[in-house]
């Protein structure tokens, strides 16, 4: 075992530990002498990676390691990656673009980049999307566990604000499956009457799909030919957002 590989084994087995670990806990887990175990916990403890309570003895992860995660998440924050893709977008399409992630059990919108056309829908920065007429909350929902969809689908955050919502439970898991099929989902004036929406999933370095980016225009606009070529957009600046996110497992 080399060295980093005998550090980065040490620290996995504290990050799994909500109590701490004593230095025979650690011994009998990674099978490291207790001379080499004990150099490199002084190590990490000198380093802040690790610290040993003074009473129980036992070692946990340091607050190194909880700086070093924020800067990951800094770094990895989805608005900041998305922002200059969703502008690139509605450049592109001279349609509203829109990044929305799922907090808990909500949707929310976190970025907007509206159009400079004379009609367009706004979304607002803040605004929750149903999960079950929004474009943009059935490309999240759609990739959930089944449990989650299911409270989902049995809950009251089914809501219906046009004759085109889809409120029917068994309905709308038809409708979750075929947006794993295609990829991509589609609101037509589900939400809002004369809006359609294009809208596909965001995967993150867990691989989870826990965001989305989405565009919204008239239905009257958003139709064949130039319908099929806005999906292709979003297509294309979900997957490069992706990957700027940390998934590099192709989707």
């Amino acid at each position: 075992m080399q060295s980093v590989d005998r550090i980065v084994t040490i620290l996995a087995l504290l990050a799994d530990s909500s109590k701490g670990l004593g230095i025979t806990d650690l011994y009998e887990a990674c099978e490291l002498p207790k001379s080499t175990l004990h150099r490199i916990l002084t190590s990490l403890v000198m380093h802040d990676f690790a610290v040993q309570d003074p009473h129980t003895k036992k070692y946990r992860l340091g607050s190194a390691m909880l700086r070093m995660g924020a800067r990951f998440l800094s770094q990895n924050d989805v608005r900041a990656i998305a922002r200059p893709y969703l502008e690139q977008a509605e450049k592109e399409l001279r349609e509203t673009v829109y990044l929305c992630i799922l907090q808990g059990e909500r949707v929310i919108c976190v970025d907007a980049v509206s159009t400079s056309r004379d009609l367009n829908y706004f979304v607002s920065v803040g605004k929750e999307m149903p999960f079950n007429i929004s474009a943009a909350a059935k490309a999240i929902l759609a990739y959930q566990p089944a449990d989650f969809i299911a409270n989902v689908l049995g809950s009251d955050k089914i809501a219906f604000k046009t004759a085109n919502s889809i409120t029917d439970p068994e309905r709308l898991e038809k409708h979750l499956a075929s947006i794993r099929i295609l990829g991509y989902s589609i609101c037509e004036e589900e939400m809002e009457e004369g809006a359609t929406a294009v809208a596909a999933p965001l995967w993150d370095w867990r691989g989870q799909v826990t965001a989305s980016v989405a565009v919204i225009g008239p239905a009257v606009r958003l139709q064949g030919s130039y319908r099929q070529g806005v999906v292709d957009v979003i297509l294309a600046t979900a997957q490069v957002i992706s990957r700027q996110w940390g998934m590099t497992q192709n989707y």
